[in-house]
Parts: structure tokens; C-alpha cells; sequence
């Protein structure tokens, strides 16, 4: 297992302004206190482990090279936290005009669809990074993340948001 997480935060658009290190420092992700209270109050997704396979369902669900099924996940502008070069950790940003492009996307994605069409493909980049089988368990709880992401981008365009990206291993 690969044992990385992927979160996603929702802020004004203007706290991109500031440095990818106080972005990086603010975030929730980093508080067990403040995490509860971003997943609970919504500004905070968070998805354990299986990112990757968001990513191969929405970046690939309308074929290679799409400008903004590939900004669901892991796309966006990425900024090194540290640029000494003393880290290699490094925090994702959307703009909300991207957060809104992402939004107008998902407005009609069919992720359950999407995963019975494409399990075959699921699959085998699953067994690319963890020992756990594919199964009907795994289906749901992607379709649940998917729809559960999808929800946190309508709601972040809705309020002309940002997003920033952690990815935590």
C-alpha cells in the first residue's frame, strides 16, 4: 500500500496570494482538531490511499489530455513548500475560475458508471500500488469519494473559492 492521502481545501481565492509555504502551514491536514472541524464544516475532502484511482477515473474519463477533467484531482498549478530544496513536498493550487471549469465538468459525471465501464483498468493500477483485490467494496467507496469530491466542488465554485491540494506520504 502506498500509504498517501490526498486533501483538498477550500479557500478564498485570495489566500493564493500568499506563500505555498503559509498555504502549506495553514492547512488543516496538519491539526487533528482543526481537520475535524474542515471535514465537518465541509471546506476540508480528504481521501485516503486511493487518490490514484480518482485520478485515472476523472482525469481519463473523457480520454487522454482533457484541459479540465485532468484538474479534478492532481492537476492545477504545484508550488515546492520549501524552496531551499530541503523538502520535496509541494502544494497544489486551482484557481476558482478553474474550481469553476471543474464544477461545470462534474455537473454531469457519472462516476458509477464511469467505474463499471473502466474496472478493468481500476484494477490493474490498483495492483500497480497495493494487495488489496479489487472488489465491490472498493467500487463503492471510490464512487462515494467521486461523489463526495464532486459535492465539495460544487459548493466551492458556488462560493467563488479556491482549492488547495495536499498530498500527504
Amino acid at each position: 500500500m502506498t500509504g498517501v492521502d490526498m486533501y483538498w481545501q477550500r479557500v478564498p481565492e485570495t489566500e493564493l496570494a500568499g506563500s505555498p509555504r503559509r498555504l502549506w502551514d495553514g492547512s488543516p491536514v496538519f491539526d487533528d482538531a482543526a481537520y475535524e472541524r474542515a471535514l465537518a464544516d465541509g471546506t476540508l475532502r480528504a481521501v485516503p490511499e486511493h487518490y490514484l484511482l480518482l485520478e485515472v477515473l476523472f482525469a481519463g474519463s473523457q480520454g487522454p489530455g482533457h484541459p479540465v477533467a485532468g484538474l479534478v484531482v492532481s492537476g492545477g498549478a504545484w508550488h515546492p513548500v520549501d524552496l531551499s530544496g530541503a523538502s520535496d513536498d509541494e502544494i497544489g493550487v486551482l484557481r476558482a475560475d478553474e474550481v469553476r471549469a471543474v464544477s461545470d465538468f462534474l455537473r454531469d459525471a457519472q462516476p458509477s458508471s464511469w467505474i463499471a465501464q473502466r474496472e478493468g483498468e481500476l484494477s490493474a493500477v490498483l495492483r500497480g500500488y497495493s494487495t488489496r483485490p479489487w472488489d465491490d467494496l472498493l467500487a463503492r467507496r471510490l464512487a462515494w469519494h467521486a461523489d463526495g469530491l464532486a459535492a465539495f466542488y460544487h459548493r466551492a465554485a458556488a462560493d467563488g473559492e479556491a482549492v488547495v491540494k495536499v498530498l500527504l506520504g
